[in-house]
């Protein structure tokens, strides 16, 4: 047996012994201890071309990568073996080796990349592409490019169901049906659906989760919408519209005049234990969280000037959030709802994952790829 394949074996036989559910129940997979893996915060910088790499441990910057001009996400290959960077500069998709970081091969793209994603079901990478109609895909075990799928306008995010069988396009251009749903089997589109608040406007889709079902199939969607600081929720099934949550309005005084509020939200994270949504308002500089499957309110939590995207660690114990406009990226317990460790990051730090990695993946700390 190879190292890939040893790797991937090691992976889904912890991920089964420690959880008993399906791997791909959350975007984060829910981890109950950390024994035998280590875990990373990866925190994109979209203003420079630094990215970096945290220990939630110790809450160091343990790692950076140096290059992908204006990334627009960075993310780790399911086993572990690469990051990937979404280049809005060079229109790449960059390749970096997990323990080396250092960059091993880029994917040319159609034109300017959006967010990209990774259909572990299918083995594929889906590459949203901003600045034309298309999503882009490559193989996931040898990078080859297998096609483009034709969409309606550029895509501003891309985003893959729990179950791995849908993958969610956010077209950048639309209000009316701006979710483009694509089916990986035969990457074609195959279904629409759209934002409408309560007086019937529609809106351009932004950031969007999921909530899986106890069987780990796809059960609601969340999502940010233009204009609104508040989330859609989204009986996946049928596609229609359950309710909307918004976290109670701030004076004027103590809202943001970060100029970049056409979506007011734009940050969105399910825990892995499935327990609460979170939500970051780059409007109230707050992140604020809700009770699954219930919807209570849990509170605000103040972190800084223009919060942005967060993801939480897959113990669901703390969430890391990016705030851009300090350039920081902050850690806080959400069980006291307290900021416990505030790191130094690049410009502007924006899209932010968790990668789990084998010990034997892991970069020597503070390493850099000169």
């Amino acid at each position: 047996m190879n190292a890939t394949r040893m790797t991937r074996f090691f992976l889904l036989f912890l991920g089964v012994s420690l959880l008993g559910t399906p791997l791909s129940a959350q975007k984060v997979p829910r981890l109950d201890s950390y024994d035998g893996v280590v875990v990373r915060i990866l925190q994109s910088n979209n203003a420079g071309n630094v990215q970096h790499i945290i220990d939630p441990l110790t809450n160091e910057v343990v790692g950076v990568i140096e290059g992908c001009p204006r990334p627009h996400n960075l993310f780790a290959h399911p086993e572990g073996l690469y990051y990937y960077c979404t280049s809005e500069v060079e229109n790449t998709l960059d390749v970096y080796d997990t323990r080396s970081l250092q960059l091993v091969e880029q994917l040319p793209l159609t034109a300017r990349p959006n967010k990209a994603a990774i259909n572990k079901k299918h083995r594929k990478i889906y590459v949203g592409i901003a600045a034309a109609p298309f999503v882009d895909v490559f193989s996931l075990d040898t990078h080859e490019k297998l096609g483009s799928v034709p969409v309606t306008t550029g895509i501003h995010n891309v985003y893959v169901s729990p179950d791995g069988n849908w993958v969610l396009a956010g077209l950048n251009a639309r209000s009316e049906n701006s979710i483009e749903v694509i089916d990986p089997n035969i990457d074609e589109v195959v279904r629409t659906l759209s934002l409408v608040d309560d007086q019937g406007v529609h809106h351009t889709v932004r950031p969007m989760a999921f909530l899986a079902g106890d069987d780990g199939s796809t059960d609601k969607l969340f999502a940010h919408g233009s204009g609104v600081n508040g989330i859609w929720v989204l009986d996946w099934e049928t596609g229609e519209k359950e309710r909307m949550l918004f976290p109670p309005p701030l004076p004027a005084w103590q809202r943001n005049a970060d100029g970049n509020q056409g979506a007011p939200m734009h940050g969105l994270e399910v825990l892995p234990d499935r327990s609460a949504v979170w939500a970051s308002s780059r409007l109230d500089s707050r992140i604020y969280g809700w009770s699954l499957p219930d919807y209570d309110f849990l509170g605000g939590i103040e972190v800084g000037p223009t919060a942005n995207w967060m993801t939480s660690t897959p113990d669901s114990k703390y969430m890391y959030v990016a705030v851009s406009g300090s350039d920081y990226t902050i850690a806080i317990d959400l069980r006291t709802h307290e900021i416990v460790a505030k790191m130094q990051t690049g410009a502007r730090p924006a899209r932010i994952d968790v990668a789990i990695l084998p010990p034997d993946r892991v970069n020597d700390r503070g390493s850099r790829n000169r």
